[in-house]
């Protein structure tokens, strides 16, 4: 069985309302924008992956890596040599950029397919339910913080994950505070600083005595870690931070490759690591990092935050693993809600008393969606 073929998408559902997203400030989004990968065996097997994208023209450059210049080692390969064709999607995504980790990943979609069993599976996993954390977009206030986190708490979920972003890092205690005031002892607290990377002067920007002061002030609010409050290359910052602190540190997730990761683990910066096999350098990369973190008596936790095809990606991964206490669900339901984020796939994945079935289904376990695929992607 040989690569054929390979299709390039670029997909844009609308929102429900405009979602304004912590990490990137004074951004509106108003869809839910990625680029999808089919390759597609001689024999008519599909392997399908997506990377999140801001625009067309994002994705055409995509296209343009993918399908233009990896594409070419593509076409007349096996799809089980995946780990070698993911050495020349590391290759040109050190060249290049662009983060073409998206290869990678339909690749072991194929690989599933091809064994015809979920890649949890395939890889000696076999957790058929993962306890989520509903992991809120926008930024938290006293105000509207525990109104949502009640919501969460109705809808099932046992944790909450809070975005903290403040000019003044103090509201941001406070609106911890208040969530706790609300829920009580009833769910986990996490919370997000996203300072692994920064738009300054447009964002907001911790330094380590902010951060120290942040974490040392939620100490007491039974908070189960704090995510990102350094940049993701403060490696002496993050380290220092995590032993002044009692709070777990978490983050990792656009930290690009091994090398990177190395010298978080060998530094000892977190104790929850976080990569998104999407952003992060593939899915090779990001399982090697929780077998890495999880021998040294760390955690894993990927991020899932980009779209229906990415939650899979790294839901099979963690899936696959013995230890992974929650993983995220990206919950706005107003705006960035299961069915916008999976509109792509024939069915969304939908919580359950604050859980997720792993699908039974080969690959990733997931179907491209016909008639959102006519209405709201173009080929490429």
């Amino acid at each position: 069985m040989s690569i054929a073929a390979i299709e390039t998408y670029f997909f844009e559902h609308p929102l429900a309302r405009p979602f304004h997203p912590t990490w990137v400030p004074m951004h509106e989004q108003t869809a839910n924008r990625c680029l999808i990968l089919k390759l597609i065996t001689d024999d008519g097997l599909e392997g399908i992956a997506a990377a999140s994208v801001f625009s067309e023209e994002q994705a055409r450059l995509l296209r343009f890596i993918v399908q233009d210049t990896i594409g070419q080692f593509l076409i007349g390969a096996d799809p089980k040599d995946v780990e070698l064709l993911a050495e020349v999607v590391r290759l040109y995504g050190f060249m290049i950029g662009g983060r073409p980790w998206l290869v990678e990943a339909a690749l072991w979609d194929l690989v599933g397919k091809m064994a015809g069993e979920p890649l949890c599976r395939y890889w000696g996993g076999a957790r058929t339910e993962l306890e989520l954390y509903a992991s809120t977009g926008e930024l938290a206030t006293v105000e509207h913080a525990p109104e949502r986190a009640l919501a969460a708490r109705d809808a099932g979920f046992r944790a909450i994950k809070l975005r903290a972003r403040h000019f003044d890092y103090r509201e941001d205690l406070e609106a911890v505070r208040a969530v706790r005031a609300a829920v009580g002892d009833t769910m986990r607290i996490l919370v997000d600083a996203n300072q692994g990377w920064t738009l300054s002067p447009l964002g907001v920007k911790w330094d380590y005595e902010t951060a120290l002061a942040f974490c040392r002030g939620v100490e007491d609010l039974d908070v189960y870690w704090v995510e990102e409050p350094l940049h993701r290359f403060d490696y002496d910052g993050l380290a220092r931070l995590r032993a002044a602190v009692d709070v777990p540190i978490a983050g990792g997730e656009m930290n690009q490759g091994m090398h990177e990761f190395k010298v978080l683990l060998e530094k000892d910066c977190l104790d929850v690591y976080q990569p998104d096999a999407t952003l992060a350098g593939g899915v090779s990369v990001a399982r090697e990092v929780a077998r890495l973190a999880l021998a040294r008596g760390r955690s894993f936790s990927p991020h899932t935050w980009t779209n229906g095809i990415g939650f899979a990606i790294n839901l099979q991964i963690a899936a696959s693993l013995t230890e992974c206490p929650f993983l995220e669900y990206p919950w706005e339901p107003e705006s960035w809600s299961p069915e916008a984020r999976d509109a792509m796939l024939t069915q969304p994945f939908l919580a359950k008393d604050g859980a997720i079935s792993v699908p039974e289904g080969a690959g990733f376990g997931v179907t491209l969606n016909p008639e959102a695929m006519g209405r709201f992607a173009k080929r490429l």
